[in-house]
């Protein structure tokens, strides 16, 4: 069975993707709540049936394991030639897609093969989708009780790790910061009704390929148009960032109406791979493993303030970064208190 698979924030735009997806091809529509799974099949003719499995987690892990992947497997059994999966809104797909890859080449999903992932957005509200906070409770697109995330976390890490993304809506600002946030080797479908089974399951999905273009070490600035007022930065050096003023001014850095994602390096971690991440309005800072080849700062950040607020960006990042001078010094950090400890969650 070829598989190819749909996430999207918004409930709307993804039941009317998987619904023109079901003239192609049968579409497993999955909604998860506090207390489980609905599991609803589709095809031209409407809905064919309705699933329902509690469960004692409401968490995607758990929804995979016992509801999603044994229904996939049972469509196997039945003769099923094609499906789309269309996950709940507000999943991740790059906390789905690499663990049902690991189950097809276990075995455990013997007979199907992953095709493309589709992402769904809406243009008239990508632009505050992306760079105002809207919490996924309000979105109505939370998978959880205590689901913290914003639309714009979902859509920054969706849009970069789709196959092809499906856009309805017509706003020239949501385009433009489309444009932006688009892998070069993404296909946009400008209308769902454009939809076709070569799209959907012509190639197979490249879980590696996909993950790296979301990768803070990996990821790209792939630009676009900015007559609207779209810009993007690509801001990278080698040299790390001096602690106490990334500190002082990781605000000045994240700006205001951005999202940004990529990779930085502190003295006084030399080994770790520290991420940097801004969306929805919010900065945060992680880990992700370490360096496996030379340490840098590589932040791409695209967003839509004026001429003055990209020059406070590139200017705070220059400041950040330690000087020639400080370089000849940066051993003395190697072990030092950075005053960073809370941002790190160290122990």
């Amino acid at each position: 069975m070829l598989l190819a698979t749909l996430s999207a924030v918004a409930p709307l735009v993804r039941d009317l993707t998987a619904l023109t997806a079901a003239w192609h091809t049968p579409v497993l529509v999955c909604d998860l709540d506090a207390a489980g799974l609905t599991l609803r099949l589709n095809d031209a003719a409407g809905e064919q049936w309705q699933q329902r499995v509690e469960l004692e987690h409401s968490c995607i892990t758990c929804s995979l394991r016992e509801g999603i992947v044994p229904t996939l497997a049972d469509l196997v059994a039945r003769g099923t030639d094609t499906l789309l999966l269309a996950l709940p809104c507000g999943v991740e797909p790059l906390y789905v897609l690499p663990q049902l890859a690991e189950l097809c080449e276990a075995g455990e999903l013997e007979g199907i093969e992953l095709t493309a992932h589709l992402h769904a957005v809406h243009l008239d509200t990508l632009a505050a989708d992306l760079f105002t906070h809207i919490p996924l409770h309000t979105a109505d697109a939370a998978l959880f009780p205590e689901d913290e995330r914003c639309t714009g976390e979902v859509h920054m890490v969706s849009l970069g790790y789709a196959d092809l993304i499906v856009a309805v809506g017509h706003d020239p600002l949501g385009a433009e910061a489309l444009e932006h946030l688009r892998p070069h080797d993404t296909l946009l479908l400008p209308d769902p009704d454009n939809l076709a089974p070569e799209l959907l399951f012509g190639s197979r999905h490249d879980v590696e390929r996909a993950l790296a273009r979301v990768h803070p070490a990996s990821t790209a600035a792939w630009g676009g148009p900015t007559e609207h007022g779209v810009w993007t930065l690509d801001l990278h050096s080698a040299r790390p960032f001096h602690p106490t003023r990334f500190g002082q001014l990781a605000a000045e850095l994240a700006g205001t109406g951005t999202c940004a994602r990529g990779c930085f390096w502190l003295p006084s971690r030399p080994r770790t791979l520290c991420t940097w991440e801004v969306n929805g309005g919010t900065a945060s800072v992680g880990t992700a493993g370490q360096w496996d080849g030379t340490p840098q700062c590589h932040l791409i950040v695209t967003g839509i303030g004026g001429q003055e607020q990209k020059e406070r960006i590139v200017a705070a990042f220059a400041e950040i970064l330690l000087n020639e001078e400080e370089m000849a010094d940066a051993l003395a950090w190697v072990g030092a208190d950075d005053g960073l400890a809370d941002w790190f969650a160290d122990s």
